[in-house]
């Protein structure tokens, strides 16, 4: 166990090197909606709260923010916490934001800008939930209002113009700024959180339990699936759109340092401002996706593409599996199937897959009710966690199947237990989907949600399994993760923020919202290989009952 944990913390201590660690005085940002009361400005944003209003599609607060720290990388960090707002309490200082050039409000904001004169009070609300850090997980206190709202006092507006920018700059220097309707909070505050609530499984039937020992995004459909891959940001990218004057001067003082590094790369829009976290105000650099009709993944919307899409679905491509069936939808696959560093071989499955592998959270499935292995037409299908690890064999190297994971009792993953209910057919289960689940891939990884969430697994000869788990992903919190390192995640895994948000934004393809009519949900699938793996009996007899196992909000 001591070398376990060891090795774990070694491999984890040097991600965090490769991710550039930073302290946790992180400053506020997202890529999602916020929106501004601006006097004199008929801002058209549709919200039941902020109607009229001028919408934002992404911000931050500060000139050079603090990237957020990543928490919990060796595990001593517990996901039960909430964030409140990592906004500036006192001015001077300076509030960033991207406006859709469709937006009714552009043209008004721009006479504001070029007009000059200071605007007395501007009011901001922005999402407590989209605000949070992306590590953390559990329930808004009742004290945090479902959007934080601010007065910036004697407000200034900058608004440097990109041809080809799907979204306007906008800086808003202010003098003063008032907290609204929460006050400063100094540190993450510890949250409890209750069990999730699981259906009795079936009484009757053999159950399976295994330990998933690989989870990973489908990327790969071919070895030709893309023309060429996606590349990171250049040197050239970074001074595109400074003055010669003030190229000359970066360029002489990162001489010495071989360029601009990833602590200047972000810095590449219009007026040196942040393109990963404003990722719309500059022209879209382009984006390879594969060229392959053929990939894995589910059909979640019942077509196949032929004719119009379903209600609440946008037009967008449909798949073939490789067992022939049609109208697969996996749009992330769209987006990640060039991306060298989220193919089955690249950096982020393989170090992710490695951590958990080295004695992070592992990851439990059990498949229950099992009367007959071919055909069955009521299972269960459990998604749990344990903080228990890996066993491997004296290589390190190999992971040993048929060891005992007690199922944790800590709250932080307990909320987040999962059951399915599903059929075999021909030795494959396939189950209904659930309306939401959230995934926890471990210590070093960041949690997230999935809607309309379904499973198929294979139950392997040599008792192990292998399995796809697809459903929705909101695409603004999968940009928050993969963005969230900023260009440190641009040049390990190899992208270009602004191509990779435009990319993303035109392939989603689900979760319409009723009110916009915007996509939020793009469709997903991931891959999962397992060993066969023991619960204690107590555990399983309890888990079979729906009963909640003893939980405690800390491990």
């Amino acid at each position: 166990m001591r070398r376990t944990r060891a090795a774990f913390k070694r491999l984890a201590f040097a991600a965090g090197v490769l991710c550039g660690l930073s302290a946790t005085d992180a400053t506020a940002y997202y890529i999602g909606p916020s929106y501004l009361k601006v006097p004199g400005v008929a801002g058209g944003a549709r919200h039941s709260k902020y109607s009229g209003w001028v919408r934002a599609e992404a911000n931050y607060w500060t000139e050079k923010p603090v990237l957020r720290e990543i928490r919990g990388i060796t595990g001593d960090t517990a996901s039960l916490l909430f964030t409140g707002p990592r906004v500036p309490e006192k001015g001077p200082n300076v509030l960033s934001i991207s406006v859709d050039k469709k937006s009714p409000a552009l043209k008004a904001m721009m006479e504001k800008c070029r007009d000059g004169a200071p605007i007395p009070n501007i009011r901001v609300a922005e999402s407590a939930e989209m605000a949070r850090h992306p590590q953390e997980r559990g329930p808004r206190p009742a004290d945090a209002p479902e959007f934080y709202e601010y007065d910036l006092k004697n407000v200034r507006l900058t608004c440097p113009v990109v041809a080809g920018a799907p979204e306007q700059a906008f800086a808003l220097r202010f003098d003063e700024i008032r907290w609204v309707n929460f006050r400063p909070q100094p540190k993450p505050r510890p949250i409890t959180a209750e069990p999730a609530k699981l259906a009795p499984a079936p009484k009757s039937g053999a159950s399976k339990v295994f330990v998933i020992t690989w989870f990973a995004p489908i990327a790969d459909s071919s070895d030709d699936q893309c023309p060429k891959l996606n590349s990171k940001p250049s040197q050239a990218d970074y001074y595109a759109l400074m003055s010669p004057e003030r190229a000359a001067a970066q360029r002489a003082l990162l001489k010495d340092k071989g360029g601009a590094d990833t602590r200047y790369l972000p810095y590449r829009g219009p007026d040196e401002m942040n393109v990963t976290m404003l990722p719309g105000i500059v022209a879209d650099p382009g984006f390879v996706a594969p060229t392959t009709n053929a990939a894995r993944g589910f059909d979640l919307d019942g077509a196949d593409g032929s004719g119009p899409p379903p209600p609440g679905t946008r037009k967008h491509r449909n798949y073939v599996s490789p067992d022939g069936q049609k109208g697969v939808d996996n749009q992330l696959f769209t987006v990640q199937g060039c991306i060298e560093g989220w193919r089955r071989k690249g950096f982020l499955p393989m170090i992710s897959n490695e951590l958990r592998r080295a004695g992070g959270l592992s990851i439990l499935v059990e498949v229950s009710g099992i009367d007959n292995e071919l055909n069955d037409d009521d299972v269960a299908v459990t998604l749990m966690y344990s903080t228990d690890p890996m066993k491997r064999d004296g290589t390190s190297k190999i992971v040993l199947g048929d060891y005992t994971f007690r199922v944790t009792e800590d709250a932080a993953y307990a909320q987040d237990f999962a059951r399915f209910r599903g059929k075999i057919v021909g030795g494959v289960v396939t189950t209904e989907p659930l309306k939401r689940i959230h995934l926890h891939e471990g210590p070093a990884g960041i949690s997230w949600s999935l809607a309309s969430a379904r499973m198929q697994l294979r139950l392997l000869p040599d008792g192990g399994v292998s399995a796809m788990l697809g459903g929705y992903r909101d695409w603004r919190t999968f940009l928050g993760a993969a963005f969230f390192r900023s260009s440190d995640y641009e040049n390990t895994i190899g992208f270009q923020a602004p191509g990779m948000y435009n990319a993303v934004k035109r392939a989603a393809d689900g979760l319409q919202d009723p009110v916009t009519g915007e996509f939020t949900g793009i469709s997903a699938a991931y891959e999962m290989e397992g060993l066969p793996a023991f619960i204690p009996k107590a555990q399983e007899q309890r888990l079979a009952k729906g009963e909640p196992l003893r939980l405690s909000s800390n491990r």
